[in-house]
């Protein structure tokens, strides 16, 4: 159990209304989770976690948590959102110009119940860590020594 108070500093977070975990881990692209407890996923500032569907306005709400989730774009929202089928709102304490205080209140108006927001969290939570591949290896890509047929017109000059 832990409270949801850490949201409120240099953190963003997902709501996605009446979808499970995995449901919400597959359209974020997240592979590779492990349960952890609730305070080290809203803690962890490299990774992203998901917490438990919480009540709130609306029905229970999956909680998608991390720093690299600061400045998501409306499209990349509504794509999620009509992936998911159901609706997907931001709350960014990172990007957002307003307090945290200001977006733990519109968080508390427009999904997650505010007695969850300053309460705890029942159960354990998923944690799936951000990988960084860095850049390219830089290693040559192999021709075939049989050249396609298609690969043959595109690079005849």
């Amino acid at each position: 159990m832990t409270h949801l108070e850490p949201f409120g500093q240099a953190t963003a977070w997902l709501a996605v209304l009446d979808r499970s975990r995995a449901e919400v881990a597959e359209a974020l692209g997240l592979t590779g989770g492990r349960t952890v407890e609730a305070a080290v996923a809203v803690r962890a500032s490299s990774a992203t976690g998901l917490l438990p569907p919480l009540p709130g306005v609306a029905g229970r709400w999956t909680l998608a948590v991390s720093v690299g989730l600061s400045g998501i774009s409306s499209r990349r929202l509504s794509s999620l959102a009509a992936l998911l089928g159901t609706q997907v709102l931001l709350y960014d304490t990172v990007g957002d110009s307003g307090t945290g205080e200001d977006v733990l209140a519109r968080a508390a108006a427009e999904s997650v119940d505010p007695r969850t927001l300053s309460g705890e969290v029942p159960g354990h939570a998923l944690l799936f860590d951000d990988v960084d591949e860095g850049p390219p290896t830089g290693t040559p890509v192999e021709i075939p020594s049989r050249t396609p047929w298609l690969w043959s017109k595109l690079l005849r000059r």
